[in-house]
């Protein structure tokens, strides 16, 4: 994600307020003195810029081992626990999701899992992306990349952000993620 900066600052910015923040065309037009076709072709010129800087960057070290918090939000999604993922989070938690509103309280997110559980095959594994801990979405357990990713953050030993990045796979698309070790999608066995 902080192959961002290498973006030229037009595109950079398009790539940002629509594909992160999730603001309309017209919103990136008005707030960046732009036509809407002009921020269409950078928001275009920038996914494509940023795909070929994430294809040539740089190899990463080793994964450090997941971290207790991020490793129990996983054992109790592969288990599909959404009571005990919803008992985690926190009064204030926000959830993004690009082509979504924001979601924002512990009712509101809860519904997150809500719509998660109506989905067969999921499966999920720490992982590493740039030195940032996030976790690795796989839709189908026998592939061997993820499908995409989530960044999950604490509070106080309480879940208070969610970026489920879904609706966005471009963004690591060609990222280079590491699983933590030992981590690996669930096999059906481990989704009771």
């Amino acid at each position: 994600m902080s192959r961002f900066a290498e973006l030229p600052t037009l595109q950079r910015s398009v790539v940002i307020l629509k594909d992160v923040l999730d603001e309309s065309l017209i919103e990136i037009s008005s707030l960046l003195d732009l036509t809407v076709d002009a921020v269409k072709g950078h928001l275009a010129r920038g996914r494509a810029h940023l795909r070929e800087i994430n294809a040539h960057g740089r190899a990463l070290p080793d994964a450090p081992p997941a971290s207790a918090a991020v490793a129990r939000y996983v054992a109790l999604f592969n288990q599909r626990d959404w009571d005990g993922l919803r008992a985690l989070l926190a009064d204030d938690v926000e959830l993004h999701q690009s082509l979504h509103p924001l979601r924002v309280g512990r009712a509101d997110v809860g519904l997150f899992f809500t719509l998660y559980a109506k989905i067969d095959g999921v499966s999920l594994a720490p992982a590493w992306l740039e030195g940032r801990e996030v976790i690795a979405v796989f839709e189908d357990r026998a592939d061997p990349k993820p499908s995409y990713i989530m960044w999950v953050e604490w509070r106080d030993g309480q879940i208070s952000f969610i970026r489920d990045y879904r609706y966005i796979r471009y963004v690591t698309t060609d990222a280079e993620l590491t699983l933590a070790p030992e981590a690996k999608p669930a096999d059906d066995g481990a989704a009771q």
